[in-house]
């Protein structure tokens, strides 16, 4: 094997640490359990394998898709980032001012930290275990106050062990982190303590990931129960959320093959992707895709605790917040009132409803200022 295979052979097995992880993250949290995790990693290697780029899982675009997975089961959702790639791919024939004024970045940088604190609430009771229901912050937060605060102490070991991972590792490792992603380092450490722990799954005290559903995966891929008059509107609010929070900086080119991601990844009741700009070979796809198919059939990934999978999530969702664009939201007060409204509307009137009234302002604002047009 030449030098040049070998590297090509060596980035199918970086990706496959990146990839596996936050697809396994994604999958569980969201209610598709590890057949969407599956797929959404199928698809991103196919993708990746015939437009030579590396698709990713990302948390923020699959933020709507929790809330619909939640309320409404794998078929809504499903059917959201099916319209969602639809949207994508209409966007991007638009001309690059019309879309910035469709995404202000105070209005962005305002829903981001928003979303990010959503995402945590959701995400909260696979963290502590308190077995809080609800799905939207407030009902979360309520059913907190009747529950009384009753952690299992166990799980939350495992999400700090997981958050000190998360933060420490890529500061600490500052190259060995651009390879085996800290997320992949998460499940080398936290997995084999919990089995220790506990050996046996007969009467584990904390959330494990299970076994393969079918029945989910089914859901999503008929789009079973997304076309309800309850629902639909939801959805459309959803998808249009999924094309706007695609990244700004990808080129219409990019955002056409990932709105076919997107729709193919929606189908098979998969989760949204993001694109990497690298350029990648076929012979990593294909090394990608055998070191995550051998990852997935493991017979013992069931046991792996949610706890851990719940803070991967939260992390990269704080972390993806572009904290620089909170000073420059209050260079202008029109920037300031988008900013104060993109971080409110998400919470008081639920991340759905929210994205069409944060467009409509963005539309009334007109054209971006310059001195935010950083994000």
């Amino acid at each position: 094997m030449t030098n040049t295979k070998k590297q090509a052979a060596l980035q199918g097995v970086w990706d496959a640490t990146r990839l596996f992880p936050f697809s396994l993250a994604v999958g569980v949290c969201s209610g598709f359990g590890l057949v969407g995790g599956a797929v959404s990693a199928a698809v991103c290697i196919l993708f990746g394998a015939v437009c030579g780029s590396a698709f990713f899982p990302t948390w923020l675009t699959l933020l709507p898709v929790f809330l619909l997975a939640f309320r409404f089961g794998a078929g809504a959702a499903g059917a959201a980032v099916l319209l969602g790639g639809a949207f994508t791919l209409l966007l991007s024939f638009l001309p690059r001012s019309a879309r910035e004024r469709m995404t202000h970045p105070a209005v962005h940088t305002g829903f981001l930290i928003s979303a990010s604190f959503v995402t945590t609430a959701l995400q909260t009771t696979n963290y502590f275990g308190i077995g809080a229901v609800g799905g939207t912050v407030r009902e979360i937060i309520a059913d907190y106050i009747s529950l009384g605060f009753h952690a299992n102490w166990r799980g939350v070991l495992y999400g700090t062990i997981a958050l000190v991972l998360l933060i420490t590792y890529p500061r600490k490792f500052k190259t060995l982190h651009k390879k085996i992603a800290p997320a992949f380092v998460v499940l080398l450490i936290v997995f084999p303590l919990h089995l220790l722990l506990v050996p046996h799954a007969d009467g584990t005290p904390i959330n494990e990931i299970g076994g393969w559903d079918f029945a989910s995966a089914a859901d999503g891929i008929f789009l079973r129960g997304a076309f309800t008059k309850e629902a639909i509107p939801l959805i459309l609010c959803s998808a249009l959320a999924l094309a706007l929070l695609t990244d700004a900086t990808l080129s219409d080119t990019r955002m056409r093959q990932l709105s076919a991601v997107r729709m193919c990844a929606g189908f098979f009741g998969g989760a949204p992707c993001d694109a990497d700009a690298e350029p990648r070979s076929r012979l990593s796809a294909l090394t990608a895709a055998a070191v995550t198919a051998a990852l997935y059939l493991m017979p013992i990934l069931r046991r792996f605790p949610v706890h851990a999978l719940a803070l991967m999530l939260i992390v990269t969702a704080w972390q993806s917040v572009p904290w620089g664009g909170v000073r420059r939201a209050f260079s202008s007060a029109r920037s300031a009132l988008l900013f104060f409204a993109a971080l409110l509307l998400p919470v008081l009137a639920g991340v759905h409803y929210a994205v069409p009234l944060l467009c409509a302002l963005c539309a009334l604002a007109g054209q971006n200022d310059k001195s935010v047009s950083d994000t």
